[in-house]
């Protein structure tokens, strides 16, 4: 008995070569920007929370500052993986 193999034809795409669609690259780079935002808040938290119970701070609690610092590592972040993704 013989059998038959049957292939697809391939997939070819007309598109230029660095072509990507825009919505998963910026997609990707608010994943990393909210990425950094959690890991420096987290880092925050636990520094003032190890601050509280060692006695160097009177209170625990978190500044409208230490959101701020967040935010910024969360847009520094993005625009880093936006324009490293646009550049390749």
């Amino acid at each position: 008995m013989r059998t038959k193999i049957k292939s697809s034809p391939g997939h070819n795409k007309t598109s230029a070569p660095c072509f990507r669609i825009p919505n998963t690259e910026i997609v990707k780079s608010l994943k990393a920007g909210f990425l950094a935002f959690s890991a420096i808040l987290l880092i925050i938290f636990f520094i003032n929370l190890i601050s509280f119970f060692i006695g160097s701070n009177e209170k625990f609690g978190m500044d409208l500052i230490d959101f701020l610092l967040a935010v910024t590592g969360f847009l520094l972040q993005m625009t880093r993986t936006l324009v490293k993704s646009f550049i390749r």
